[in-house]
């Protein structure tokens, strides 16, 4: 699931919220003894669909950022998937006149090239560094690199004369964070409004020390107490991370906005070295770590330092002909009469990328979980002897993360009718307990306080509370995952998710903390949905606001 980029572009500072701790697990509901599930329901175990989100959600696939190697692998495995299945291929038409799996959209993509790297003092960094650059550019430098403590060329505490010349040199800059102590459990949005007060800092001091001649600045940052890093992953390049805008009509743009916000500020490059990589590069121009500390608090003198030789390799390359994929199937309806009307099952594959430190965001909730909830449910049904009237369409998408471009993309340029699309069942993030909801609990959208809600998230809390589970209101989702760009087109959408948590969009998003039981539970409920609207005699109907789920 993505950000909301709407609240960060705002760009007002937000207050460290602490998430309140989770309370212990209930004891299992009774469930309703009302209805009587489909016994294809039943073969969704958890089993499968913790084999399907460890592929997913393993190093080897790099954090699965839209267009990587990483979100190749996972759309080539889903497919692959779907072939053992018997499901038809419901992608782009090739040239013999079948269909392919995948369906391409354009993305413009923008990386640094893979020898890229800084030698200082003999130490090769080509890993633990950010580049921000919004633009194609090259440095190929040899000089010396210099600690400038913050950077500051006015007033009494000036470390770099105004006039200095910087043609031959690296300046060596400490990223001054904002003070204080902050919240352990600061979440990712938070995070990006304290770090915009540092990169706005960054900027100007990477300005007046261009202006000075320097062809790249480099800023180091000892400690990262607010998670700069996670940040960059969003605005900056690293090797493995790549900056992505979309290349089709209509796509979201509001990522690339912010990048160029932070990048456009300085006409040469900015680095950014990771905690890690920052203190290396310190001594090796030789500060002392502690001294730098004091010197960032306001405690302590500039740090004493030495000028050590450098070289650099540096450049940023853009590909605008770059191409991402969904993953598209289809199992027909067996009704004549129905056949041509489907019910669209959704989940984004991708993820966010590898950090500039190499560690991965392995993304197993957001979105390895309701990956996984999407090819079990395809298994259910390709393994059902009875199968549905209306078809099936499972509909694995990339770009969400980025702003829903996937499933954007398959909205406007569709492989089915739209107009016989009349149900989209989308599951994100169906793995974890947290703030907004328990183990028996499932986060939805529309709620019956929504103008959108409709019969079919009507009928699945009738549904849901057979299988021992109870709906909370997720409206604050309700654009913020694949299922809106379904809505838009006047499509009855049911959005099944777990809400936010302390690891969502973090490093520690792994696999081994998913409840496997919930996932279960989320998926055999998102099945029992679209199979009852898949044989009802009549299409599901926007209900609006009504005074509960029933």
């Amino acid at each position: 699931m993505p950000m909301s980029m709407r609240r960060i572009s705002v760009l007002v500072p937000l207050l460290a919220v602490a998430v309140p701790s989770v309370a212990q697990a209930p004891a299992i509901p009774e469930p309703a003894p009302r209805l009587e599930p489909p016994a294809a329901m039943q073969t969704i175990g958890h089993a499968e669909l913790l084999r399907h989100a460890e592929f997913l959600a393993s190093d080897a696939l790099g954090g699965r950022l839209t267009g990587s190697p990483g979100q190749e692998a996972a759309a080539k495995y889903i497919a692959g998937h779907f072939a053992r299945l018997g499901l038809e291929p419901l992608g782009d038409e090739r040239p013999d006149g079948q269909r392919s799996w995948f369906q391409d959209y354009r993305i413009i993509r923008t990386a640094i090239t893979p020898d890229t790297r800084l030698e200082v003092a003999g130490q090769t960094f080509t890993a633990g560094f950010s580049v921000l650059a919004n633009k194609p550019t090259k440095v190929d430098f040899t000089g010396e690199a210099r600690f400038v403590g913050l950077g500051r060329m006015r007033g009494p505490s000036a470390e770099v004369e105004r006039d200095a010349n910087l043609e031959g040199v690296i300046p060596v800059v400490l990223a001054k964070t904002p003070s204080g102590k902050v919240d352990k459990n600061l979440g990712v949005e938070q995070k990006f409004m304290m770090s915009f007060q540092t990169f706005g800092r960054l900027g100007r001091t990477a300005q007046n020390l261009a202006k000075a001649g320097a062809k790249m600045i480099v800023f180091v940052m000892p400690d990262d107490a607010f998670g700069m890093a996670d940040v960059l992953n969003y605005m900056g390049l690293a090797h493995g991370k790549d900056a992505l805008a979309p290349g089709f009509q209509g796509g979201d743009r509001s990522m690339e906005m912010m990048s160029s916000m932070v990048g456009g500020r300085s006409k040469v490059p900015v680095v950014v070295m990771s905690e890690a990589a920052s203190r290396d590069l310190l001594v090796r121009l030789g500060v002392e770590l502690e001294a730098a500390r004091k010197f960032l608090a306001g405690d302590g003198e500039l740090p004493a330092s030495k000028p050590v030789p450098a070289t650099v390799k540096l450049e940023v390359v853009r590909d605008e002909d770059a191409v991402a994929s969904n993953v598209c199937a289809v199992l027909r309806g067996s009704d004549p009469d129905f056949a041509h009307e489907a019910i669209v099952y959704s989940a984004h594959m991708d993820h966010v990328g590898t950090r500039m430190d190499g560690d991965v965001f392995n993304g197993a909730d957001d979105n390895a979980s309701g990956s996984a909830g999407l090819l079990g449910i395809a298994s259910a049904y390709a393994k059902s002897k009875e199968k549905p009237r209306r078809s099936i369409i499972f509909l694995s998408v990339s770009g969400e993360e980025l702003g829903l471009w996937g499933s954007k993309f398959y909205a406007e340029n569709p492989t089915w009718k739209v107009s016989n699309l009349i149900a989209n069942i989308n599951t994100d993030m169906i793995g974890r307990s947290g703030p907004e909801s328990g183990p028996f609990e499932v986060t939805v959208t529309p709620s019956f306080r929504h103008k959108m809600f409709s019969s079919i998230v009507q009928r699945s809390a009738a549904l849901g509370e057979t299988l021992g589970m109870t709906f909370t209101s997720g409206d604050k989702y309700y654009q913020r995952s694949d299922h809106y760009n379904f809505a838009v087109k006047g499509i009855p959408v049911v959005f099944f998710c777990n809400g936010e948590h302390e690891d969502y969009h973090q490093v520690s998003d792994h696999v081994e903390k998913l409840d496997a039981d919930k996932m279960e539970r989320i998926a055999r409920l998102a099945f029992w949905t679209g199979w009852e609207t898949a044989n009802a005699d009549e299409r599901p109907q926007t209900l609006g606001r009504q005074q509960g789920w029933k």
